[in-house]
């Protein structure tokens, strides 16, 4: 149950992250973070839902496990 839980709340992160940066990108008037990785954004266009989802994830782990 803890487990489907903790699974829950990363991919709620997850999703809010990629929404949060695609927002800031659109205010900022660009499309891509970058151009190392060819027809797919930069490197923060792949990562962008770990900006969220791994703090959270950490930090509700420290919560309910120490």
């Amino acid at each position: 149950l803890m487990a489907a839980l903790l699974a829950f709340i990363s991919c709620v992160m997850g999703f809010a992250g990629g929404l949060v940066m695609s927002a800031i990108k659109r205010d900022r008037g660009i499309k891509d973070f970058g151009s190392i990785i060819p027809g797919h954004g930069g490197i923060m266009d792949r990562l962008d839902s770990l900006c969220f989802a791994a703090p959270v994830f950490f930090h509700a782990l420290r919560f309910f496990y120490t």
